[in-house]
């Protein structure tokens, strides 16, 4: 017995051991160690970027015995809330609000949800009843901007993926929505905005980088339609077509806290651009807009025909017809220096898209320059083609009122790729008649021709810098010609080329005054009168020159181009890409040699190693570029802040 009663209470003590080691292993409260990510992850999460709510919210819900009522029926849960907030009207209360209306829209597919949480989401950043707007540092600050934003992009955007922008009255679960429309806001220069897409709802391809300008209001891409009667083309350049027009919608609600409590939500729809304005005043305070440049751009040349342009704008000479060439991103904003950016061969403007999406996004020169575009049939003669870019900028200038009108327009800059480089120094130097005394041994005006022949080859051949034209970057630009033109693949491509019309006519009333400029490209252009005479013409023709003959080395083009300086008055730049590492000499890009490209007149030279051809996309280039136009830009407001 006594062994039996001694097990027995030996077992019962081991009991109680266990049962307080297990106690002291699982207390009511304490803690465990987890990985600091995970802990960091739950206390800044939101409905933005999970499935649920924020901590902050749903400790609301627990704090007043709600999280039971969400969880079983949502939209009694939130009627609950709501009226505790109308009756105590606070910045948990309201975040909450606007965090689990945006999960029931988003789960339910209910747009009025989506309203509501744009409404309690702005009366959370816009007290107006004396309440105090939320601290600068409290997380929830830039997640109520974001639920703000995301809420209007979602209520506005319909079943069928279109943005019905109209004013009235709209009865939902809060109250009435009483809209308003500004309408001036739809206006865009001489144009309208329409077709809106969600920039919330694109996924961008193809740009290193994705740039947003974080702040209020819903981001948009909008085209840019012409009104007719309205819209006017300035000679010279026009705006693109088929770009897109990166706007922000905002929703301003009269005093939202008030609303909440009457049931009557006063309201306007306002539409900006960044042409109209960046920053606003909202209750008193100025509020940056959010806008979205990167995915307007990617959208704009989706699928558009500009790409299909590289290889028949270098075949066919009459690639454009009559279009003029120069096109502008925006239109022209009185103050803002245009920088001109000009393709090389076989390529087109959309190649510049990488420097387009950094410059436009660029918080130092993205609102003190304008982007204007020079497109052209690479397959031409270069000093056509810098004729034809020298009137387009003339046109243009002229047609914006001129330097007297905006000084802004006395400085521009211009920026040539490979040939477009050429074309850019056409615009800067004083040749006198040395490209006419390649041709001929004549004077030009002893040599008889047909007035319309006249008026083409001295514009070609006969100019001077263009004086507005202040700074010129030359990148990967082939001054002593291409060694790839000269040799067996370069003679490929010339053969290939198809003379213009008009070159074609030019080249034959030349050669009737003995004058041997054209030839096989011209007899592939038309088709010329049979007989005897013309068969002889056709003999003495010679060939018109391609762009890659002008690029040849030993071409006289190439000769006499890179004889002449860079006007003086002009500040050049160089940006010379190689293939290898340091030193540049007796490098190359796979295009043009270094000892090509390198020219004396540079007030700066920058090279990038380890990069083919077509650095301009280059990361290095890119920020050369953005160097020197600080520069240029501080140069003419010398208080400026031009560091990078």
């Amino acid at each position: 017995m006594k062994l039996r009663a001694v097990a027995i209470r030996a077992g019962r003590a081991a009991l109680a051991v266990a049962l307080a080691a297990a106690l002291g292993c699982a207390t009511p409260i304490g803690v465990r160690r987890i990985d600091e990510d995970r802990v960091h992850q739950n206390l800044t999460s939101s409905v933005l970027s999970s499935d649920r709510a924020s901590v902050p919210s749903r400790q609301v819900l627990l704090r007043l015995g709600l999280s039971k009522h969400f969880r079983e029926d949502p939209e009694r849960g939130l009627a609950e809330l709501h009226a505790r907030t109308v009756e105590e009207m606070n910045l948990d209360r309201l975040f909450a609000l606007a965090e689990f209306s945006f999960l029931h829209a988003e789960r339910q597919g209910d747009r009025s949800y989506f309203v509501a949480a744009s409404i309690y989401a702005y009366a959370f950043l816009f007290p107006e009843d004396g309440g105090a707007p939320p601290n600068a540092f409290d997380p929830r600050l830039r997640t109520a901007v974001d639920l703000y934003n995301r809420s209007i992009a979602r209520a506005l955007v319909n079943e069928a993926g279109e943005v019905a922008l109209r004013a009235g009255e709209f009865p939902f679960h809060l109250g009435v929505l009483d809209l308003d429309l500004d309408p001036t806001g739809l206006d865009w220069a001489d144009r309208r905005l329409a077709n809106f897409t969600s920039a919330a709802e694109l996924e961008v391809r193809g740009l290193r980088n994705r740039y947003r300008r974080a702040g209020l209001g819903a981001p948009f891409a909008a085209d840019a339609v012409p009104v007719q009667g309205r819209t006017r083309a300035v000679e010279g350049i026009h705006v693109a077509e088929k770009l897109k027009v990166p706007v922000t919608f905002l929703l301003r609600y009269q005093d939202a806290r008030s609303s909440l409590r009457s049931g009557r939500f006063p309201a306007t729809l306002e539409v900006y651009s960044l042409e109209r304005a960046a920053e606003i005043e909202v209750a008193g305070r100025p509020v940056p807009l959010e806008f979205e440049t990167t995915s307007s751009l990617a959208l704009g040349l989706e699928g558009d025909e500009i790409w299909k342009f590289s290889l028949q704008g270098f075949l066919e000479g009459d690639a454009l017809g009559d279009q003029d060439g120069l096109f502008a991103l925006r239109p022209h904003v009185p103050g803002r220096v245009p920088v001109v950016l000009v393709h090389g061969t076989a390529s087109n403007p959309a190649r510049w898209a990488e420097l387009l999406n950094e410059l436009e996004s660029d918080p130092k020169l993205g609102d003190r320059i304008e982007i204007w575009l020079f497109i052209y049939s690479t397959g031409n003669p270069i000093l056509y083609s810098a004729s034809l870019l020298r009137s387009s900028l003339r046109n243009a200038v002229a047609g914006l009122g001129g330097p007297e009108s905006d000084p802004a327009l006395g400085r521009m800059v211009v920026i040539g790729h490979s040939q477009g480089g050429l074309l850019t120094k056409a615009q800067v130097i004083d040749p006198g008649d040395r490209f006419w005394s390649n041709t001929s041994d004549r004077s030009f005006d002893q040599v008889e021709m047909k007035p319309e022949t006249r008026e083409l080859v001295g514009s070609a051949v006969f100019f001077e810098p263009l004086p507005f034209v202040k700074r010129v970057v030359f990148i990967s630009t082939p001054h002593r010609g291409s060694f790839l033109a000269g040799n067996w693949l370069g003679r490929i491509a010339s053969d290939l080329f198809n003379a213009p019309t008009n070159l074609v006519g030019t080249g034959v009333d030349l050669a009737r005054a003995g004058i041997s400029v054209a030839g096989d490209a011209a007899r592939r252009g038309i088709d010329l009168a049979t007989g005897d005479e013309d068969t002889a013409i056709r003999r003495e023709m010679g060939r018109i020159p391609s762009s890659v003959d002008n690029m040849n080395p030993r071409h006289p083009f190439s000769l006499t181009i890179s004889s002449i300086p860079v006007d003086p008055g002009v500040i050049a730049h160089s940006i010379i890409p190689v293939k290898g590492g340091p030193p540049a000499d007796g490098q190359n890009d796979g295009v043009v040699a270094y000892e090509s490209a390198s020219i004396e007149e540079a007030a700066s030279e920058y090279v990038v190693f380890h990069s083919g051809h077509s650095t301009q996309s280059h990361p290095e280039t890119i920020q050369e570029v953005r160097r020197i136009l600080l520069d240029h830009l501080a140069d003419a407001d010398p208080e400026s802040d031009g560091a990078p």
